[in-house]
């Protein structure tokens, strides 16, 4: 067998090297040299992690708007058996205080009830001219770091809190929107501009359809 026939053959088996170095004598370089077929299954392996991490956060993401879905089913329950705006009120801020996590919101109604429902002083704006009309205008909401002075002297006070991002949700009352939910937030990212506003678009709609019930725009 020449020389030629060995390297040939070393090319056509070119796992027999390591498969056999301990008899041969040989010693591979750095030990570091690894046949195709363990390349192989490292590849393999390294994949399969891949999806598994993959998977993880697909499971995460999935129980998360399970349990955002739940707290807004919840929610929907509470407005439901709201017969006063006042009690509107009052199931909202305890959901968003204790279910979403939030500690500076408003609801602010911008128009009067088409019938004798009584709108709580602290809810109403329609006597303020520029603040109606800056709530009665959106038409989506907002979100992000920018906020008009009007709207943010709306908040409450948070001493303890320097507010880094806002979250302006009109609430459709009859026709178009009637009040406005504000929020803010001392961590950038809770409102940041380009987050998805499906499931704030969703509380919107069932608050509206609550108010607008409540207020005889229905």
């Amino acid at each position: 067998m020449n020389k030629e026939n060995v390297l040939a053959f070393l090319r056509e088996h070119p796992d027999f090297l390591a498969e056999h170095a301990d008899e041969l004598g040989v010693r591979l370089r750095d030990e570091k040299v690894r046949s195709f077929a363990q390349a192989q299954v490292a590849a393999s392996q390294l994949k399969i992690e891949k999806m598994a991490s993959q998977l993880r956060t697909m499971l995460a993401d999935s129980e998360a708007n399970r349990t955002t879905m739940l707290r807004q089913l919840a929610l929907d329950v509470q407005l439901l058996g709201a017969n006063t705006a006042g009690q509107l009120i009052h199931a909202l801020y305890r959901s968003l205080q204790e279910d979403f996590g939030l500690q500076q919101f408003v609801l602010k109604i911008a128009v009067k009830p088409k019938n004798k429902a009584r709108i709580p002083d602290e809810a109403a704006v329609s006597g303020n001219t520029k603040v109606s009309a800056e709530i009665v205008g959106l038409k989506k909401p907002l979100l992000g770091n920018k906020i008009s002075k009007e709207m943010q002297a709306l908040l409450p006070d948070d001493c303890n809190t320097v507010a880094e991002s806002f979250l302006q949700l009109p609430i459709p009352i009859g026709g178009g929107t009637g009040a406005v939910l504000l929020a803010a937030d001392a961590d950038v990212n809770r409102f940041a501009e380009g987050l998805a506003t499906e499931s704030v678009e969703y509380m919107a709609a069932a608050v509206g359809a609550a108010l607008s019930r409540i207020m005889g725009y229905r």
